[in-house]
């Protein structure tokens, strides 16, 4: 089986959705599937089953910092990228968001190949879509099967774009974060670290943990806040942190992927406190797979994961005091931090990949054996499809 796998989000840029697509093309690569990611960028050296068009540009959506693809006749030149590579299947990742995704959607009208559309955001509201909601409507119809990532983002999507979803979580890979061997060694020294991955976004509010952090540190000295990432934030955060920075409070910056992993292990308690916006929580997947317990934003994408007490404590991500208070507790009781690690991790094995990629490949293939009609605006409806 062939699959087209369109993202703008894709190496080098880090995020949710990069994860997720990276690590569903070497699953689905696992079960026999032919993959090919098109996706933003210059190609890159030894860059295997990746095409490349346009070039990445930020921009601020949503209080993020995502990635906006540029170039000239993208949709064409999409098409004539699927068509060169006989698809069976055009899977596309947030498929009506600008601009990438878009113009790979409105590629589509024109080929033969059944649509699949993974929808990752989740939000209050969408400017963008409040105004341009009723265009993309005609083009979200081309979708054949729609995919959500949570119910957070299924009811985010339904809002604008009323249908059938069916709800595949993000994934993780259990095995490479359970490595038990892999460790910093700087960070070995008996304190208690409190670990943060992802981008220094305004929604991800490090600098509010920041703060809360040092609320814990000025009653002990024995605990570290280990900061991996970096972003539009960083300045203000290396600001907050003032004479800690260096010493309680460590900003890694960027981590390649591949030594993560160590990062996760050498934590004992790992923290994500956006103020909303999150649709599912990979980082909380990996930091419950390398065993740990979590302190997390009580918000819908995140509930879907963690029940709070159980695999973590789930707070306020307004509230300062909260916060602290969860980071005190988890710092006092051993015990309860090992027990919240083994349920963690418990959890995290009904998300591994290999599980969450097996979903995915059955919808391929009752896609592609579904019976099919071209409808009036020419799109191939495919029916008999099980949707949740």
């Amino acid at each position: 089986m062939r699959v087209a796998m369109v993202s703008q989000s894709y190496y080098p840029a880090l995020g949710g959705v990069t994860e997720h697509v990276h690590s569903l093309w070497l699953a689905l690569r696992k079960l026999g599937c032919d993959v090919t990611i098109i996706t933003a960028g210059p190609q890159r050296e030894s860059e295997n089953g990746v095409i490349r068009i346009g070039i990445n540009v930020p921009f601020p959506i949503n209080g993020a910092i995502v990635n906006v693809t540029l170039g000239l006749r993208l949709a064409a030149r999409i098409q004539s990228i699927i068509n060169r590579l006989n698809s069976d299947i055009i899977h596309i990742h947030s498929p009506l968001e600008p601009t990438l995704p878009l113009a790979a959607l409105m590629a589509s009208h024109n080929l033969r190949q059944p649509v699949i559309g993974t929808f990752h955001m989740s939000a209050r509201i969408s400017p963008a879509y409040e105004v341009f909601g009723t265009m993309l409507r005609r083009y979200a119809r081309r979708i054949n099967v729609r995919i959500a990532v949570s119910q957070a983002a299924k009811f985010f999507a339904r809002r604008y774009f009323p249908g059938s979803y069916r709800v595949v979580p993000n994934g993780v890979d259990c095995m490479r974060f359970s490595n038990g061997n892999l460790r910093i060694r700087e960070f070995d020294d008996h304190k208690i670290n409190f670990l943060f991955v992802g981008r220094f976004d305004p929604r991800k509010q490090v600098r509010t943990l920041i703060r809360a952090f040092k609320r814990l540190a000025s009653k002990r000295d024995d605990c570290r806040l280990i900061l991996v990432g970096k972003g539009i934030t960083y300045p203000c955060c290396l600001a907050e942190a003032g004479c800690l920075a260096g010493k309680n409070v460590i900003f890694v910056g960027k981590v390649p992927p591949s030594k993560l992993p160590a990062y996760y292990r050498s934590a004992d308690v790992f923290c994500s406190i956006p103020k909303g916006s999150e649709s599912f929580g990979i980082v909380l997947l990996e930091a419950m797979a390398a065993g740990k317990p979590v302190i997390a934003s009580d918000i819908d994408g995140y509930r879907e994961i963690i029940t709070n007490g159980s695999e973590g404590i789930l707070v306020d991500p307004k509230d300062i005091d909260e916060i602290a208070n969860a980071m005190t507790v988890l710092a006092d009781d051993v015990d309860m931090r090992k027990q919240m690690g083994i349920r963690g991790l418990r959890r995290a094995k009904e998300f591994d990949w290999q599980r969450i990629a097996m979903e995915v490949f059955k919808i391929y293939r009752q896609v592609l054996s579904a019976p099919t009609f071209r409808g009036r605006n020419g799109s191939r409806t495919i029916s008999g499809v099980a949707i949740a």
